[in-house]
């Protein structure tokens, strides 16, 4: 099972590190982006929802991945109130 709430609290821990060191929340986000597109090469999808997580990110273009990115963004900073 996922910890959801771990794993919002490391989220947002590390979104308040990037800022600390005046990482900008564009390339956060491109980050996510990148870290998604390397992700979906080497991670193997074992549960339904994993598979079509990934399925999703295939088809994505670079926009709705930059979308997506900034949601998860939004959702770690929300942790940090």
């Amino acid at each position: 099972m996922v910890d959801i709430e771990g794993f919002r609290e490391r989220l947002a821990q590390r979104i308040e590190e990037g800022k600390q060191h005046g990482i900008s929340d564009e390339v956060m986000r491109e980050g996510i982006v990148n870290l998604g597109d390397i992700a979906v090469h080497f991670f193997k999808a074992d549960k339904p929802e994993e598979k079509l997580m990934k399925e999703l990110w295939e088809v994505s273009t670079e926009d709705e991945k930059k979308v997506l990115a900034n949601i998860l963004l939004r959702y770690g900073k929300q942790a940090l109130h």
